[in-house]
């Protein structure tokens, strides 16, 4: 069965604000997500290279490929999806800058960037009080919270679907691809998002949905798969990296008043993942994803202010 495609709202980032060029804040809101310009000279190369190579054999005789492979033995990152066809490591601030290359780790705090860049201008176009901003993000606006770095890879020889339908759990996420494959509920039809060279796609999280759920303009966040990768000795295996940022899993899970000026508690993060993780994944991995409060965590870099 084809799907119709769906094209999301297109934007850039222009000294700190988005601006857009197709479509507007509250469509992108309403469909979950929207097509962020990637930043001229944003090297996404490191990215890339990681994503084809880490559940490739460590032994290599190329010395570039040092620190990219291997990360199948890395159990505390590294992630089999036995049910779907992807792999995929997960890693918080933490874990990636004592695992990952340096070029790596840095392509990855220019996203968190990004990331916490959209989630400033979201609160504040919907309405949320400035002073609320660090107790329901978990200072996510200010670089805080967990930033968490997803490479997955998608395995053609499982006659299995690509990954489950889902919403991710987070605030924001600031996803690359360049292969076909996406599929997102928009409208209550599955259609296809195809690539859009020069583009992130950013979604909209779940817990960013129920912070939301009670405001006049509400945050919703978009459910997506992948569908089943096919081989092709002609192409290279679909792969995509994404960054988030979360709350930790020592957080509540806020919802904010009508008129934008109250939070109340209605949940722990740690709750939420483990409903999530069962929910979604149906394997093993109960604590995917949870991540306490992290101390002593350096900031991507000093301008992470808001």
């Amino acid at each position: 069965m084809t799907l119709s495609v769906f094209v999301p709202s297109k934007a850039r980032i222009d000294e700190n604000r988005i601006v857009f060029s197709s479509g507007n804040m509250v469509t992108a809101l309403r469909d979950g997500c929207l097509a962020l310009q990637i930043p001229d000279g944003f090297d996404l190369a490191p990215g890339k290279k990681l994503a084809r190579e880490f559940y490739l054999d460590p032994i290599t005789p190329s010395k570039p490929s040092i620190g990219y492979r291997g990360f199948r033995y890395r159990s505390n990152i590294y992630f089999d999806r036995e049910h779907f066809q992807t792999e995929h490591i997960l890693a918080d601030e933490l874990q990636r800058k004592s695992t990952f290359p340096t070029d790596v780790n840095s392509m990855c705090g220019k996203m968190h960037d990004l990331a916490r860049i959209v989630l400033q201008e979201i609160l504040s176009d919907i309405g949320v009080a400035p002073q609320l901003w660090n107790k329901v993000t978990d200072s996510a606006t200010k670089g805080g919270g967990i930033k968490w770095f997803a490479v997955n890879h998608y395995r053609p020889n499982r006659q299995k679907p690509g990954a489950p339908a889902h919403k991710d759990t987070g605030f924001i996420t600031v996803l690359f691809c360049e292969q076909p494959g996406l599929e997102a509920l928009i409208n209550d039809q599955w259609m296809s998002i195809e690539p859009i060279e020069g583009y992130f796609l950013i979604n909209f999280g779940g817990t960013l949905e129920l912070l939301t759920k009670n405001l006049p303009i509400k945050v919703n966040a978009v459910l997506h798969r992948v569908k089943q990768c096919e081989f092709n000795p002609k192409l290279e295996d679909r792969y995509s990296f994404a960054a988030f940022i979360n709350p930790s899993a020592s957080c509540d899970i806020f919802q904010i008043s009508e008129d934008g000026q109250k939070a109340i508690p209605i949940t722990s993060v740690e709750e939420f993942l483990k409903n999530f993780n069962k929910q979604t994944w149906q394997d093993n991995y109960s604590d995917f994803g949870i991540t306490k409060k992290q101390i002593n965590t350096l900031s991507e870099n000093n301008n992470n202010q808001g």
